[in-house]
């Protein structure tokens, strides 16, 4: 298959890039350490994309079960392709007594959160071949798998989803800098509008639809737009917490590595709901979390036309007329400066009191003499 190909390919690639980067000499222990273990972090990004065209609501149990089944053949075939790589070049050099050592091996093969009970058609796995291979030839990469944000390749790229995320909104705003001038894209799904187009639904009623879903980004409470479209084309926002958390751990499951993976939050959302969210995420054995509260941060790379307008809204968050308004801070300052050595000269980091009794985690001024190594 050609996503075989593509694991196979990419994995050589990733374990070449060890060997090729260019480490900072400063640093030798980044350089060590990479060859040490020969980490590579081999992922996914279009998952939503995929979702879209396959029919399959994102966030459902079918969809746990799709991603894990698409991660878990990422996972094997990454894993195949370092042990072929082994075989050829010799395992990570930190093998021994890891829990890829061939000797007293450990490491065990992964497994899905429930059983499978959908067929997709993947193609049958062995992962008793994995634990002979190891066995036999060790492993050239001590984690194989991860999966990034991919925000700007996933653009550039075509698609509509990042990393293993839903997508963000059928319709959005999207913000960048051209040199010091701020630009505004407007974003509009093309997957959906070509289901829209094979539903039947003439131009005038697409872009009927399109000025409605502008508003949340969200086509579910748009009743010209067929049933089964609503049920499969849902956004950030239409997926509950819980369901974020859960595609997130069907994935983590047969991902070594951390992920990348945002869980949407409404703006009414409390610390109570954001902490059942940990907690399950926890339960389910994810490695991190992500958190986002719509509306919660001024400055955002994409937006809903609702978010949008509510900025100055009271109680929303940002301001009105885009204006922050400056913090007011004392004539004096009373802190602490403290003097630390960076393989680049010695730096000066003064941290305020005033800020730390505020809240702000980060308010601090740096000087430095690098004039030894300039």
């Amino acid at each position: 298959p050609k996503l075989q190909e593509t694991v196979e390919l990419s994995a050589r690639f990733l374990d070449n890039v060890v060997d090729a980067n260019k480490y900072v000499p400063a640093v030798g222990d980044i350089e060590e350490a990479a060859h040490r273990a020969r980490r590579i972090g081999l992922g996914i990004m279009g998952l939503g994309d995929l979702m879209f065209r396959a029919g399959i609501r994102y966030g459902s149990p079918e969809a746990e079960e799709f991603s894990a089944q698409v991660m878990e053949f990422v996972r094997f075939h990454a894993m195949r392709t370092s042990i072929e790589r082994s075989r050829e070049r010799g395992p990570f050099s930190a093998i021994e007594g890891s829990i890829y050592d061939p000797e007293s091996l450990q490491w065990r093969p992964p497994t899905p959160l429930s059983p499978y009970t959908y067929d997709f058609g993947r193609p049958s796995l062995d992962w008793s071949r994995i634990v002979d291979g190891i066995r036999s030839y060790g492993i050239r990469n001590a984690a194989q798998t991860t999966v990034a944000p991919t925000g700007t390749i996933a653009t550039v790229s075509g698609c509509e989803a990042y990393g293993c995320e839903p997508a963000f909104a059928l319709t959005y705003v999207r913000h960048f800098k051209d040199g010091d001038e701020d630009v505004e894209l407007t974003y509009t799904s093309p997957l959906f509008m070509q289901a829209l187009e094979q539903a039947g639904l003439d131009e005038a009623a697409r872009d009927g639809i399109v000025g409605q879903v502008s508003a949340t980004g969200s086509c579910q409470d748009i009743d010209a737009v067929p049933e089964d479209i609503r049920r499969v084309f849902v956004v950030a926002n239409d997926i509950t917490a819980g369901e974020h958390v859960r595609m997130q751990a069907a994935i983590q499951a047969f991902v070594d590595n951390s992920i990348s993976k945002t869980i949407n939050f409404p703006q009414d959302a409390t610390p109570e709901e954001v902490g059942r969210a940990y907690q399950l995420a926890w339960r389910l054995g994810a490695k991190g979390l992500t958190v986002y509260v719509t509306g919660s941060r001024e400055k955002v790379v994409l937006e809903t036309n609702n978010t949008k307008s509510s900025k100055g809204v009271e109680g929303y968050g940002p301001y009105a007329d885009g204006v922050v308004p400056r913090k007011p801070r004392p004539m004096v300052l009373e802190g602490t400066t403290y003097r630390t050595p960076t393989p680049l000269g010695t730096a000066y980091i003064t941290g305020f009191k005033w800020a730390l009794e505020r809240g702000y985690l980060y308010i601090c001024e740096m000087d430095a003499d690098f004039s030894h190594n300039p």
